[in-house]
Formats: structure tokens, sequence, C-alpha cells
């Protein structure tokens, strides 16, 4: 197990915020609850004000559902560019979803994604991410933040 410390988040959220920029997102959508952080990380970087979310329910513990819930409730409707945001790109399965349903409503919006870190094996990739996951990693503000 890696413990993802505070430091390095704040250091990966400069870094991935300057492989994001060139896009020039109007808008974020954050995967809850993983993504959040990093999405507002993100917003301040990029000074993004429109920070939305979405919330995925995929995992119980460490072990990935076969089935998810998938909470949309996002207006994007003024929005053109659109970066969608998450801690860790695990199996591709919740970005695709997320994917899907946002395309389906806003076709006239383009897309991107970008996460802190990425499986090799997932089906789907994100545009933008740093690091491949080659172990099971302890989050700071899923350890740190327990009571």
């Amino acid at each position: 197990m890696y413990h993802y410390d505070y430091t390095q988040f704040r250091n990966d959220s400069r870094t991935l915020a300057r492989l994001c920029l060139p896009f020039h997102a109007d808008a974020i959508v954050g995967i809850a609850r993983g993504g959040l952080m990093l999405s507002q990380a993100l917003g301040y970087a990029l000074d993004i004000r429109n920070i939305q979310s979405v919330r995925v329910e995929s995992y119980d513990g460490m072990h990935q559902r076969v089935h998810y819930n998938l909470h949309v409730d996002c207006d994007l409707s003024h929005a053109k560019k659109v970066l969608i945001v998450d801690d860790i790109v695990d199996s591709g399965h919740t970005l695709r979803a997320v994917l899907n349903i946002l395309e389906k409503r806003y076709p006239e919006n383009v897309f991107k994604s970008a996460a802190l870190f990425y499986k090799s094996t997932a089906c789907l990739q994100s545009d933008f991410y740093l690091h491949e996951a080659t172990e099971w990693i302890d989050f700071f503000w899923e350890s740190d933040f327990s009571l």
C-alpha cells in the first residue's frame, strides 16, 4: 500500500493543472468522492469557478462492485469545454459511464478527463494523468480525516 500525502498532492495538482491548461476548460466535473479534492485544487489553479460533481458508488471498501450507482445532476448548458476529474482511473468503467451520460446530455460540449493515477489495464484512459498505479493507494483524504 502506498500512502499519498498532502505534499505530493499539492505538487501533483500544480503539475496536472499545467498539463490541462491548454485545453482551456470553462467547467470542471469532479467524480465524488475521490475526485472532489483534485477538482477543487484544479479549479483554483486554472481559475475555474464552475465546479460541479457527479456521484459514483463503485467500491465497497477496497473491492470494486460489479454494479454501481451513478448520480449525475450537472448543469453544463453554459459550458463549452468540460474537464472531468477523478483521483484514479482504475478499471475505466466509471469514467466511461460518466462520459457517456454527459456526452448524451451535452453533445455540443467538448469533454476531456484528468486523473492523478491510472492503471494500464483500464478500458479507458484519462486525457491528462501523472502516475501509474501499481499498488493500492491510500490517499491522505481517505485516511487522514477518518475519525
